[in-house]
């Protein structure tokens, strides 16, 4: 059903003396671990994400996550589904190393489908449960599943839509720990580290 009528928001007004600040999406929230998740989550629904084909080369894997200043790729078919994902570790991890020397092919050959994290080796967090959860939530998440990312989903509308993205590294810039690359297990000390003292 349709509405017909709309009631007006109320609004309120500044004193001339009031100091108003404005949101720099350059400038990310300083985040806690009792913040609110969404705080720490890059909105797909907002943001669009950096995708690539699945069929084309490491190096060109490589060289758009450094044009886009990104460290993980959507793999996306033709109609824009998802088939995986694919992290700057991924390059030159160990599967692709393996897969190089069982192929005959140099690492910068392989295609993006060699190395990817697929569709079934992907988890997925419910939106339901991100919007009651703080950050200390999605830290112990990613702690325990031993992640670097984690991929939110909505199902509400019958179907599983990917709406957003947390990133270890993210979440340390915004506490304002040192991030150091790749992120590992040392970063989760560090964060646990603030998290404590906070």
């Amino acid at each position: 059903m349709i509405r017909q009528h709309y009631q007006p928001l109320e609004h309120i007004t500044a004193g001339a003396t009031d100091v108003i600040t404005v949101s720099d999406p350059s400038r990310p929230i300083k985040l806690t671990a009792d913040s609110p998740a969404f705080d720490a989550m890059t909105d797909l629904r907002r943001i669009q994400p950096v995708s690539i084909d699945p069929a084309e080369n490491l190096e060109q894997a490589r060289t758009t996550m450094i044009v886009c200043g990104v460290k993980l790729l959507f793999v996306r078919n033709a109609q824009g589904n998802l088939l995986g994902l694919i992290t700057a570790n991924d390059l030159a991890g160990e599967l692709a190393i393996v897969q190089a020397a069982n192929s005959g092919r140099s690492v910068p050959e392989l295609t993006v489908n060699d190395v990817m994290v697929k569709l079934p080796d992907l988890e997925f967090l419910e939106f339901g449960a991100v919007s009651r959860a703080e950050v200390g939530h999605i830290i112990a998440t990613l702690k325990a599943h031993n992640r670097q990312h984690a991929l939110v989903v909505d199902n509400r509308q019958g179907n599983l839509r990917v709406v957003g993205l947390f990133s270890a590294t993210q979440i340390a810039r915004q506490m304002g720990i040192p991030v150091f690359d790749p992120v590992k297990a040392n970063t989760f000390a560090e964060i646990e580290a603030a998290v404590a003292s906070a």
